[in-house]
């Protein structure tokens, strides 16, 4: 993930990279992504919680936010510039575990054939 006060201490141009705009909007859509699986993961947690378990909505939540973790930890590592690829900065990191987190546990697409099956029945297999 960015650090915040990174984006107020790269200068690019004359200015601190935090000013650009399309730089903000990548920072607050990236922001709205993470509320979004966190929403999801606390509505699922509630349901277990009250004894209602889903294991389609399990899947849900581990193919939305796993997904949602590496476009986001690939855009901080995006905005980190070549910086962002070194172990300078955690980005790098961080990147790293979530791309993992699409692999371990259950791929994506493992998910989605959970998800898909509930949704459409099981498919024939060819």
């Amino acid at each position: 993930m960015i650090r915040s006060s990174y984006v107020g201490e790269r200068v690019q141009f004359g200015r601190p990279i935090g000013v650009n705009q399309s730089l903000r909007f990548k920072i607050a859509d990236m922001a709205a992504q993470v509320e979004a699986a966190r929403a999801l993961m606390y509505q699922v947690c509630t349901e277990v919680d009250a004894g209602r378990p889903s294991p389609v909505q399990a899947s849900m939540v581990k193919l939305v936010a796993s997904e949602m973790a590496e476009r986001v930890t690939s855009e901080g590592l995006q905005i980190h510039g070549g910086a962002g690829y070194t172990t300078d900065f955690p980005a790098e990191r961080y990147w790293r575990d979530a791309r993992l987190t699409k692999i371990f546990e259950g791929t994506s697409e493992i998910q989605m054939r959970i998800i898909s099956d509930a949704l459409l029945g099981r498919a024939e297999r060819a």
